[in-house]
């Protein structure tokens, strides 16, 4: 089995605090690579969005970068989609709705690469969890917090208009490291043993 996890900074590994990267084997994608034995790809992106960008962070567009992705990582058996958290940034004023329909145009992208090359790839798409806005960090505040919440409801009845399956993150994931945004090792490990379990279950289908 071949699994591509497209995410951002909690995908990519980010240390709260220290801005570095958790070892291989901290990751979720690297513990759930030792929990299920499916070989994981990781496409994490620090600053990584549905699909807004700005000067500020250029590049970080998902919906830019995930047809090449997809073609180039084929063949593929599962997709873990885990974008949502930079969308609710102050500078991109857009609503929890917005990002929903971003990640339906993220959704629409990747099937009809997987359309192109015959791969019947399935996606799971995961809803980020809680964040809390830090005074000192201008990026999110209390909306932020509150989109994020909404993006449950949102990204779940998504998931079933498009025919994915859906986890909801924060029902594992119960804290944040020092910054607010950021997974501490327990959160990726429980993040981890989340997904194994949806995978193996719709494996098994």
């Amino acid at each position: 089995m071949r699994i591509l996890c497209f995410g951002d900074s909690n995908t990519w590994g980010y240390i709260p605090g220290t801005g570095g990267r958790y070892a291989s084997d901290v990751r979720w994608t690297g513990v759930l690579k030792q929990l299920t034995g499916f070989e994981v790809i990781e496409e994490g992106l620090n600053g990584r969005t549905t699909s807004f960008t700005d000067a500020v962070e250029p590049y970080r567009s998902g919906l830019d970068y995930i047809a090449p992705c997809v073609l180039s990582q084929l063949p593929l058996d599962y997709i873990v989609l885990m974008l949502g958290t930079n969308d609710t940034k102050t500078r991109y004023h857009v609503s929890a709705s917005e990002i929903r329909r971003s990640m339906q145009e993220v959704i629409w992208r990747i099937r009809d690469m997987l359309g192109r090359n015959a791969s019947e790839a399935r996606i799971l798409l995961v809803a980020p969890p809680f964040l809390k806005a830090q005074s000192d960090f201008e990026d999110f505040d209390a909306q932020s917090e509150q989109k994020i919440l909404r993006l449950e409801k949102e990204y779940e009845e998504l998931a079933r208009e498009m025919d994915c399956t859906f986890l909801k993150a924060g029902d594992f994931v119960t804290e944040m490291g020092v910054d607010g945004l950021h997974f501490t090792p327990q959160g990726h490990r429980a993040l981890a043993e989340a997904i194994a379990e949806k995978l193996n279950n719709m494996h098994r289908k």
